[in-house]
């Protein structure tokens, strides 16, 4: 019989590369969950499951979780992450769940230097008291964060962080997806252990911005923002002012070298290196401003 997986935050970056890398796997069922119903139809069109529910409220997620062998339990960065996991949690209790894989964040701990680590902490604590057998991947920074700068470095060839010159070791946020999937595949395996996966380097911004210069063909110049700077321009963008914090409190810790590390975990788990960043670049020109062609033979 076929282990049905229920994948949250499905239509997200690490979201979309687990599934996809699990789609058509002999064994196992994929559902997903998804809060908007706009977004149901592309995936259904995909071949998957979809069900309608919202991590927010407990009493939408029976349907989404009943007969639901393995969660993914994966929420957006928000000061409702506690809640919402904890939601995942009870439900998966209910429906008997036979294990959680969580994704979670960098170092969580409750006296990580910022918010997101500090709630993610909360969300851990939830899923080991639950019972039910758990893995927990904590990914280092995401190459793709640096999306946030596509616009300038496209137009002005600037890339504006707010992270001074500390090095930060980078996994792209598909690689998180294919780690997951391997957990997923294999369960028993890797019960009750805990993941840092990582890509093969630690680089500052500077080494970021010398990459998209080599796969753009034009120059590209790092802009270290100021925290103030950068909480400035974020809420002028509209972001929320706990999501402006939140980054600005990561700024903080990985300007002064908190994030200056890198694990073997992907390579031992998955079999080879994850992405450098040189190949995320090269994945990526078009967002940056580069072309097709570049992508394709940078």
């Amino acid at each position: 019989m076929a282990s049905t997986v229920l994948v949250t935050g499905a239509t997200g970056t690490v979201s979309t590369a687990l599934r996809e890398t699990l789609k058509g796997k002999v064994g196992l069922k994929i559902r997903t969950l998804v809060r908007d119903s706009a977004k149901a139809d592309a995936l259904k069109k995909d071949g998957y499951e979809v069900v309608i529910g919202d991590l927010e409220e407990l009493d939408t997620l029976a349907e989404a979780f009943d007969g639901v062998d393995i969660l993914w339990l994966l929420t957006p960065a928000s000061a409702l992450e506690p809640s919402m996991g904890s939601n995942a949690v009870q439900a998966a209790k209910r429906a008997k769940v036979k294990h959680i894989v969580r994704n979670s964040a960098i170092k969580a701990g409750h006296d990580a230097p910022n918010r997101n680590g500090r709630l993610h902490a909360l969300v851990e604590e939830s899923v080991k008291a639950s019972g039910i057998p758990w893995t927990i991947l904590r990914p280092h920074y995401y190459m793709q964060n640096l999306l946030s700068s596509a616009s300038s470095v496209s137009s002005d060839g600037m890339l504006y962080m707010n992270m001074g010159q500390g090095r930060v070791g980078t996994i792209d946020g598909r690689d998180v997806g294919v780690f997951a999937a391997k957990i997923i595949e294999h369960p028993d395996r890797h019960a009750g252990k805990t993941y840092t996966p990582t890509g093969p380097e630690s680089i500052d911004m500077g080494s970021a911005a010398n990459a998209l210069s080599r796969v753009l063909g034009k120059p590209v110049t790092y802009v270290a923002l100021p925290p103030e700077a950068a909480q400035q321009a974020m809420l002028g963008f509209g972001l929320s002012r706990w999501f402006v914090g939140n980054v600005v409190d990561y700024g903080r810790a990985y300007s002064e070298g908190w994030g200056d590390f890198t694990t073997s975990e992907f390579k031992d788990v998955i079999g080879h290196e994850a992405r450098s960043f040189q190949q995320f670049a090269t994945d990526f020109a078009p967002a940056f401003g580069g072309s097709v062609k570049e992508a394709a033979h940078a």
